[in-house]
C-alpha cells in the first residue's frame, strides 16, 4: 500500500509508487514482462531499488515473479477475481461491521467528508482526469469506512484485498454508469447505515455492493476479453 502522507519517502518508495501508478493507469498492461534494464532506464533507478519495489508489488499481487525471468504484471482472470471477491465479502464486511460498532465521532466525520467528495464528482461523459479523481475519491471513501475498526490487523488485511481488487476495477469493467444500477445510491445507503450504527445492515450492504461490482466486471469483461479463464 502507498506510504502515508507525511512520512519521508525512500527511493524505493518513489519507484514503487510510480510503477504501481503505471499499472493502474494501464501504461504497464496485464501480463507485461518487467525487465530490469528497461525498468531502470524508465524510472532512473538501480536494479536493487527496482527489485525491492517489485517485491513490494508482488506482496500486493500486482506483479508476479517468474522463475529466471524476473517479474510480469499480474494477469486478470475470472477465477482469481471470484476467489478475491469471496475473501473480500467476508473480511471487508466483518471489518466494516466492527468499524460501525466501535468507530468514534472522528471516524463519522471522516466517512461523511469522504462521501461528500465522492458524491460531487460527475462521471457522465467524464474526462480521463475526472475519472481518475473518481477512482481516488472512491478508494478514499471505502478505506475510511474500515478505519473505525479497532483491529489494525483486520484493517490491514481488508485494505490489502482492496488494493488487489483495484486492478480489476481499473481494467475489467465500467466505472459506475451501468444501466439499472445506482452506484451513488449504494454508497449513500452504506453511509446512512454506518451513521445509524446499524452494523448488520451496513455489513450486508457492503457485501452486496462488492458482489454486485464483481458481477458487473465479469459481464463487461466477457465482451472485451479483459479477463482470462484458467
Amino acid at each position: 500500500m502507498p506510504q502515508q502522507n507525511g512520512a519521508k519517502k525512500t527511493r524505493t518508495d518513489q519507484v514503487y509508487e510510480r510503477i504501481r501508478a503505471d499499472i493502474f493507469a494501464a501504461r504497464l498492461q496485464p501480463g507485461a514482462r518487467l525487465k530490469f534494464p528497461a525498468l531502470c532506464a524508465a524510472y532512473d533507478t538501480s536494479v536493487g531499488v527496482a527489485r525491492e519495489a517489485l517485491a513490494r508489488l508482488a506482496s500486493e499481487r500486482l506483479v508476479r515473479p517468474q522463475a529466471h525471468q524476473g517479474y510480469t504484471v499480474a494477469e486478470l482472470s475470472e477465477e482469481e477475481l471470484t476467489d478475491l471477491t469471496m475473501a473480500r465479502v467476508e473480511i471487508e464486511a466483518t471489518t466494516f461491521r466492527q468499524a460501525v460498532v466501535h468507530g468514534d465521532m472522528a471516524w463519522e466525520g471522516d466517512i461523511v467528508a469522504a462521501h461528500h467528495v465522492l458524491s460531487r464528482i460527475d462521471t457522465r461523459n467524464a474526462s480521463e482526469e475526472t475519472l481518475e479523481e473518481w477512482y481516488t475519491a472512491h478508494e478514499v471513501f471505502h478505506r475510511a469506512l474500515l478505519q473505525g475498526c479497532p483491529s489494525r490487523r483486520m484493517v490491514g488485511i481488508a485494505l490489502g484485498l482492496r488494493d488487489e481488487a483495484e486492478l480489476y476495477r481499473r481494467w475489467a469493467g465500467p466505472l459506475g454508469n451501468e444501466k439499472d444500477r445506482d452506484v451513488a445510491g449504494e454508497h449513500r445507503a452504506i453511509l446512512d447505515a454506518a451513521l445509524a450504527r446499524d452494523a448488520v445492515l451496513a455489513a450486508r450492504l457492503l457485501r452486496d455492493h462488492i458482489a454486485h461490482t464483481t458481477q458487473v466486471l465479469i459481464s463487461g469483461a466477457e465482451s472485451s476479453g479483459a479477463l482470462t479463464r484458467e
